[in-house]
């Protein structure tokens, strides 16, 4: 399992993440919104781990979740917050960006999620790809209590449990926001920001650990094939029965920001199994020699380097493309943005690795000063130092 070791190609996964939704900012791909769905499989998968972990230590529950909350907030809290610091200044000096004084109260407190459905919200590519780390810091927050204080017996029921309420729970959340007058693609998104509706997404991923699903699944591959014909067909099923056509094609069935066909029902989880099966696949212990080109890939150079900056591309990556880049595309020059997305995976790239080397590892070094891994008094997590050297799983949580 990934808590025994580092896992490479894990690193890749959550390249394509970033890639994905970099590609969705920049207007290239609608279809890269579902890269924060495989974050919250992946740290859902990545958490659980770490805890379940703890959870089979001896020890008392409060030193545990001490431990587990410190270290979470030296590897998030400074790169998060030191952003906000930056905008803070910018809007006092400069006003910018303009409605920052409205939601910073929300951003500090891990909440903006819940904004959506202000009156007059609007989008603003500095801070508002944030929604998603408020809904991450919320389950870091309540999981492990939930973990530590149910028994293991309880645990693996209620799990699955809240699997399968999941897609209960949004169309209830819809049909409650429906009655107070909202509608259309502010509906759907206020629904998909919520945090209850994301349950399914970071439970399917702690199922792995939890059951021990990467040692007593025979054969992941049949699962991962079977979950990727499972999405396929109601991708396809999407693009029948919809009368958008176009826009359901260009998404390959999953599109976001509707209510059409139920899809903020069912699709997300559908797309969860689909992200967690390809996980299990990679951190199997029997099938690790299966698809090797496949693995070559996500275990290359550039995307385990990309994977492990991630955390810093996904805070940089929206406010770096519309202030430097957006103004010189015309709305419908698809071409032009396409050619210019590699230079712009570079410069995001190259700013969150300096993050990363010169002021995010300074406090993940700390992690190991207040609680050592595996006991060591003092010991730095050397992979945890600079960029290019393999980083442990605890480290790699999360978007980071």
């Amino acid at each position: 399992m990934a808590e025994h070791g580092y896992i490479k190609s894990l690193d890749g996964v959550r390249a394509f993440a970033i890639v994905l939704v970099m590609s969705l900012h920049t207007g290239i791909m609608h279809f890269g919104w579902v890269g924060v769905q495989l974050f919250f499989v992946l740290s859902g998968y990545l958490i659980t781990g770490i805890l379940w972990k703890e959870k089979n230590r001896v020890g008392p529950v409060g030193q545990k979740l001490k431990r587990f909350w410190v270290r979470r907030a030296l590897r998030i809290f400074p790169l998060y917050f030191g952003y906000l610091f930056v905008l803070a200044v910018t809007y006092v000096v400069f006003h910018f960006p303009g409605s920052y004084g409205t939601y910073i109260p929300y951003l500090v407190t891990y909440t903006y999620n819940f904004t959506r459905g202000f009156p007059g919200w609007r989008i603003d590519p500095a801070f508002a790809h944030l929604w998603s780390l408020a809904i991450e810091e919320q389950f870091y927050l309540v999981f492990p209590l939930v973990l530590f204080l149910s028994s293991r017996r309880m645990l693996k029921v209620f799990m699955p449990v809240m699997i399968f309420a999941a897609p209960v729970i949004r169309l209830l959340l819809e049909g409650w926001l429906a009655n107070r007058g909202y509608r259309g693609e502010q509906l759907a998104t206020i629904v998909y920001w919520n945090t209850l509706s994301h349950v399914d997404a970071f439970f399917l991923g702690g199922l792995i650990p939890v059951f021990s699903l990467d040692k007593s699944i025979a054969r992941p591959k049949r699962v991962l094939l079977g979950s990727l014909a499972l999405a396929f067909v109601a991708g396809l099923w999407n693009y029948l029965y919809i009368p958008d056509r176009n826009f359901f094609l260009t998404d390959l069935g999953y599109s976001f920001g509707h209510t059409e066909n139920y899809v903020f029902v069912w699709h997300y989880t559908v797309l969860n199994l689909l992200f967690a099966s390809t996980i299990l696949f990679l951190v199997s212990v029997r099938e690790r020699t299966v698809f090797p080109r496949w693995r070559r890939l996500l275990e290359s150079k550039w995307l385990v380097n990309i994977g492990r900056v991630s955390y810093g591309m996904y805070i940089y990556h929206w406010i770096v493309w519309y202030y430097l880049f957006e103004d010189l595309i015309k709305p419908r020059d698809a071409v032009v943005r396409a050619l210019l997305f590699l230079p712009y995976l570079a410069i995001v790239y190259f700013v969150a690795s300096l993050s990363y080397r010169y002021f995010e590892a300074w406090f993940i070094r700390l992690k190991d000063v207040f609680f050592p891994e595996g006991g060591g008094k003092g010991k730095a997590v050397a992979a945890d130092a600079a960029v290019g050297v393999g980083i442990k799983t605890e480290v790699s949580g999360g978007r980071g």
